[in-house]
Formats: structure tokens, sequence, C-alpha cells
């Protein structure tokens, strides 16, 4: 599923493409949805936002289009009037002139009013955006919260009521970076440790926004790069590095299931 970072680089994308226009023609594949395709056609694009891992595009009078791309939903931009070679289904068109925003395979997608939008049951429940100028401070008051910090982090960081956008693979890196065993409490932690959390939650994230998802930093990824490492294996700290030599001190990866995800831990780093 793609996580934070994946949903605003998308955004972005669809904003380039149909921003500040006004589509010629939708198509909305749900039947309750059809009387919409009529209803926005000529209305302008005045926002496109990544909200956790849903994404919502703004038209003129107040009209938003909710998506949500789960595990198979994926966004392709295309001259306006051309398709995609796929197998995948078409669930959502907006074509402008001269771009077309296509989704694909997303099962959650809604047409609502501002009111309808701020009550939706995933958006209402959000945490901070750690890509919509959070501060550390804000992250690090939220963890040691009374709801949030006799949680491991291992399910803390897969709650989107705490900090939304993180995933499976932000939750890896993100404790990697910040050199805490997923098993651990926030209330396990000093002051100290909170602090770097928070500003490993940032940082993380943000690199894989700017990079397009290398959570490695730039001198570490060109040296691996530079020793003929792929891609796989420079571009995560630890993610899907299983059984293979941490980056930083050499002791091997382990791959275990928390929360019902899979994650990653140097034994070593990150110690109990």
């Amino acid at each position: 599923m793609p996580e934070g970072p994946e949903v605003h680089r998308e955004a972005d994308k669809i904003r380039n493409a149909i921003g500040d226009q006004s589509p010629i023609y939708l198509y909305f594949y749900h039947d309750h949805l059809k009387p919409f395709e009529s209803d926005l056609a000529g209305k302008q694009v005045e926002n496109v936002e990544a909200y956790g891992k849903g994404l919502v595009i703004s038209f003129e009078d107040d009209y938003h289009i909710y998506s949500h791309n789960q595990l198979y939903g994926k966004w392709y931009i295309k001259p306006a009037g051309d398709y995609p070679k796929t197998n995948r289904e078409l669930r959502l068109e907006i074509r402008t002139d001269r771009k077309s925003a296509l989704l694909y395979s997303a099962s959650d997608i809604d047409v609502m009013d501002e009111v309808s939008l701020h009550e939706h049951p995933y958006l209402s429940k959000l945490g901070p955006d750690l890509l919509k100028g959070v501060q550390p401070e804000t992250i690090a008051e939220r963890t040691v919260d009374d709801q949030f910090r006799r949680k491991s982090f291992a399910s803390l960081l897969l709650n989107q009521g705490f900090l939304s956008g993180v995933g499976n693979y932000l939750r890896t890196e993100i404790l990697y970076d910040a050199r805490i065993h997923p098993k651990k409490r926030p209330m396990d932690l000093s002051d100290e440790a909170i602090e770097t959390f928070s500003k490993s939650a940032l940082t993380i994230t943000g690199r894989s926004y700017e990079t397009g998802g290398l959570t490695t930093p730039d001198d570490l990824a060109m040296k691996l790069k530079s020793e003929g490492k792929k891609r796989r294996d420079y571009r995560h700290f630890l993610f899907g590095r299983e059984n293979k030599p941490c980056h930083i001190c050499g002791n091997i990866i382990q791959k275990t299931k928390m929360s019902g995800r899979r994650i990653y831990i140097c034994e070593s780093c990150q110690e109990k």
C-alpha cells in the first residue's frame, strides 16, 4: 500500500496535470457516482491534496473527490484521451483539454462537500501529517500523551490516528534511524530518545518524499551505488533486507511480524 510520501507525490503529479483547469470529461465506475460526471464537468480543479494515505481533489462550488488506493489502486497521467496498457480496471477519469488523470483498481472513491469531508470516518481521525509542516515538538508531545505512551512503537506507527501516512516501510526505517527497538513503548524512553524519534520521523518521511522512495541518506546511497549495489539494496536501511548485513554495524538483519505486519530489525543497533 502506498504510504504518505507516495501519496503526496501522486497529489503533486495530479495537481501539475489538471490543477487550475476545468475538466471537459469525467468518468466514474461506480453507479452511485455517475450523476457527478455532468455535475463536475466544467468546474475548475482548485486543489489536489494528500491526507495521510488518502487523496482529495477539490473543485469549485464545494465538490471534493476523495480516494484511497488501498492495496491495488494506481494513478496514471496520460495525454488527454489516452489510456495506459494495463489489466487494471478504470475507476475514475478526470480529463482536461491536455491531460487525463486516471485512477485504476481503487475501491474507495466518493464525492463529498466540505462538511462531509471533515466528518469522513477515515479523514476525521487522522493524526498529524509528517509532510505538512508539523514540528518535532508536536510529535514529541503526542508520543508521550496518555493515549499513546503505553503502546509499542510497532503498533503505534501503524495507527493513522497517531501520525498519518506512516505504514510498513516507514515504520521500520523510522525506528531504525532513531535506534529504537519496535517492542519498546514511549514510556520506556528518555526525553532525549523521544526527541530523537520525533526528528527521525520527520527526516525519514521527508527524505522518502524528496527522493522518490529512498530512506537512506545521499552519502550512504551513493557509496553503496558506487560499490555496484542495486537500488533494492541501497534504498532502505533495513526494510526488505532480511538476512543481509546492516549498512552501519554489519549485523544480520532480522525479519519478523509485529501487529500483523512484517518488520525488520537490527538487534545490534536497536537494543531491546
